[in-house]
């Protein structure tokens, strides 16, 4: 009787009948077949994004099923739900709250107490604020603490009236749901305080739940920067890390569209390995050069 592997999440018969031990090599071609087959089936792009993270991942499912590359072509042809599976190999979802924390006492210290004062001064009573590549959602849910935290400090009552949207956007329709429900368990709090913990969390036997009042200020939406159009208005964009994934002159297409997306004077807030792409570099003024924080000229 022909021997199938236990690896494999579904029946997948080769016309051998053996699948075979194979090292996971996956050529140029075949990597650009593979990416071509997602954005066609899937409607997912991941063609301009950076080919060694995107080989190192395809190539771990390669091993964990035993497949040489073009039987795992056939793979995906015979099993299409092997696309999801492989979409959430590809999308990276490591986060927390706080994530890096001088960034985001750069944040609370300077970045929203400066965009709060703008709106006052010409008019506009609005605040808007968007995380994109959000994962499950703790980089947006930090800012609406620091935001939150420091309108109940202001003494100033025209915050009072402030209009606050903060949105919070991913490719992975899956991940944008966890974020809605606010649940986290406590690895993903370890970089949030006491006081936090006790104004802004629910505790749970075995999570702890984003409170109401900070959920309410984030609205969550499934969105890919690569291929739709930009929100706009923006006061701060927030993008951590999503940009290394990405080859040079996706990273520029990409810039641009935060440019569009950004009012005169906002902010931008890059990962630590990020850059303003040389091209805009003169658009864009150094605030916290460690942080990775740009103001738009």
């Amino acid at each position: 009787m022909p021997m199938r592997d236990k690896r494999l999440p579904f029946p997948y018969k080769k016309n051998i009948g053996i699948i075979t031990m194979a090292q996971p090599e996956l050529s140029e071609d075949n990597l650009d077949i593979i990416l071509e087959k997602m954005y066609v089936k899937k409607s997912w792009d991941f063609r301009r994004y950076r080919k060694s993270s995107l080989r190192r991942c395809i190539e771990r499912r390669l091993a964990s099923y035993r497949l040489h590359c073009k039987d795992y072509i056939e793979f995906l042809d015979v099993q299409p739900l092997e696309f999801n599976n492989l979409f959430n190999q590809l999308t990276i979802k490591v986060s927390e709250f706080f994530r890096d924390t001088d960034v985001f006492n750069q944040i609370e210290q300077y970045v929203i107490p400066e965009v709060i004062v703008k709106p006052k001064t010409d008019g506009n009573n609005s605040l808007r604020i968007w995380s994109i590549g959000c994962a499950r959602g703790e980089e947006a849910y930090s800012i609406a603490i620091l935001l939150s935290k420091i309108m109940r400090s202001s003494t100033q009552h025209a915050l009072e009236d402030l209009k606050v949207k903060i949105f919070a956007t991913d490719i992975d329709d899956a991940s944008v749901d966890i974020a809605r429900k606010g649940i986290y368990c406590e690895e993903s709090l370890k970089n949030v305080d006491l006081f936090q913990l006790g104004q802004f969390f629910k505790p749970s036997e075995n999570y702890y739940q984003v409170s109401p009042q900070i959920r309410n200020l984030v609205t969550f939406g499934v969105h890919d920067i690569v291929s739709n159009i930009h929100l706009s208005h923006m006061d701060i964009i927030c993008c951590r890390n999503l940009l290394i994934y990405f080859e040079k002159d996706l990273q520029e297409k990409v810039f641009e569209k935060f440019w569009y997306s950004l009012n005169s004077g906002g902010y931008i807030i890059l990962g630590r390995s990020e850059v303003v792409p040389s091209i805009f570099r003169d658009r864009f003024r150094d605030i916290f050069r460690k942080e990775k924080i740009y103001q738009k000229i």
